[in-house]
């Protein structure tokens, strides 16, 4: 007799599950339902809101092709006209610093990437950030510092502090170089930074003219330009899909992708933008083309890799040391 009963336990235990089982198969089947119904409209209402909004205030894209091809260099200047020098070619010399500048001049390589940060007393400086705590001390302090001594070829060069933007602007104008083109690279976006930069570029037209102000974030881009819209930008475009279920899915990167192209980048009006190697290829590349951005891939070192961006891609690139173009080593 308890056999039966443990039987007829077992049966309604099973029966319940599957009932529960049906019951859930259910419920998920109508939320996906009001999901379909309802979301994807507004989703799709909104997207289409965002893309007329965007068109009312879009900044207009400064300069036009014939000064930012002036700025980035002819391709009449090859192999020059490839690589742009992180932080002066910092692997080397010391990086941001004026011999660094000066030696890149000297190989006749025009463009170089500098960084730019905000002191605790309200100065820009061009010095980087993970090295020196710029935002928590005053130019005073900084300029204490020498900053050859954190390269390891340091002792071949004399020693220097930190410099100003003003300092930068006075360094370029004494070498002559005015064939130079700077990529300013900003790592505070505060309102402060934005106000104190713009104020400078307002004074000095002809560092203007030669500088690329280059930002991880667009908003900062678009309050820059509204200030002053003679100001040539660009974007630093890093990944924020940190899941690798979210990278892994082609629509939610292409979403992803299609956002900053065909929205952002028209609205914030930038010539240039800065996209990691790893995510770069040519149907990118044309992508941001059609929009009317340039795009410049970053950090390339290996010869092999110059090589493979020079011929193929022609694409130029951002690079830690120029000591590694192709050209140098073996016969293009």
């Amino acid at each position: 007799m308890s056999y039966w009963r443990w039987l007829w336990c077992v049966i309604k235990m099973i029966y319940q599950l599957l009932c529960c089982s049906v019951s859930l198969i259910f419920f998920c089947f109508n939320v996906f339902w009001l999901f379909c119904n309802l979301a994807i409209p507004w989703c799709t209402v909104t997207l289409v809101v965002v893309c007329v909004a965007s068109k009312f205030v879009k900044l207009q894209r400064s300069p036009n092709e014939k000064r930012l091809l002036s700025l980035l260099s002819t391709p009449d200047d090859r192999p020059s006209y490839w690589p742009i020098a992180n932080r002066a070619a910092g692997y080397d010399a010391p990086e941001n610093s004026k011999a660094a500048i000066k030696k890149c001049l000297a190989r006749g390589y025009r463009n170089v990437l500098l960084d730019a940060s905000l002191t605790s007393c309200g100065e820009i400086v061009v010095a980087n950030p993970k090295r020196l705590n710029v935002a928590q001390q005053p130019l005073t302090e900084l300029q204490k510092l020498n900053i050859t001594d954190q390269h390891p070829m340091g002792s071949q060069y004399e020693a220097e502090s930190v410099a100003t933007l003003r300092q930068l602007s006075d360094f370029l104008d004494t070498e002559d170089a005015t064939q130079a083109t700077l990529f300013l690279r900003l790592h505070d976006n505060s309102a402060r930074m934005l106000d104190q930069l713009q104020k400078f570029m307002a004074a000095n037209e002809t560092f203007t003219q030669r500088t690329i102000v280059i930002s991880r974030s667009p908003l900062a881009i678009y309050q820059l330009r509204k200030l002053q819209p003679e100001i040539t930008c660009g974007l630093w475009h890093e990944t924020y899909l940190s899941l690798s279920i979210l990278k892994s899915s082609t629509l939610i990167t292409s979403i992803y992708g299609a956002i900053f192209r065909n929205i952002i980048a028209p609205v914030i009006g930038i010539s240039i933008v800065f996209l990691n190697k790893e995510e770069f290829n040519l149907h990118i590349a044309d992508l941001w083309r059609n929009v009317g951005v340039r795009p410049i891939v970053y950090m390339v070192n290996s010869p092999n890799e110059k090589r493979y961006f020079q011929k193929t891609m022609k694409i130029q690139y951002l690079t830690d040391s120029l000591r590694s173009e192709p050209h140098l080593l073996v016969k293009a």
